[in-house]
């Protein structure tokens, strides 16, 4: 019977590394995402008073900080969306 190489072929199964960048790249998609839902919350003509207009800029920069904070792409905690822009 004749060995069957492999060698030469791709591999379908991803690397680790190549799981992580993906997940990174998704992690990204949903950060922009989450920001653009919110941007409303930071123009002067907003319905929000001053302190949810702050409570949303603080939520907006837990969120810019989600890919610098965390060494673990599957370890991401995101920040809790304060209850008036649910």
């Amino acid at each position: 019977m004749n060995e069957i190489s492999m060698e030469g072929v791709p591999s379908l199964i991803p690397s680790k590394e190549g799981l992580e960048l993906l997940e990174w790249s998704s992690i990204r998609v949903r950060r922009d995402r989450l920001l653009r839902e919110t941007d409303h919350s930071q123009v002067q003509d907003s319905p929000l008073n001053d302190a949810q207009r702050a409570q949303a800029a603080a939520y907006r920069k837990l969120l810019r900080n989600v890919p610098q904070d965390v060494g673990d792409p599957f370890a991401v905690e995101w920040p809790e969306k304060p209850d008036f822009l649910k």
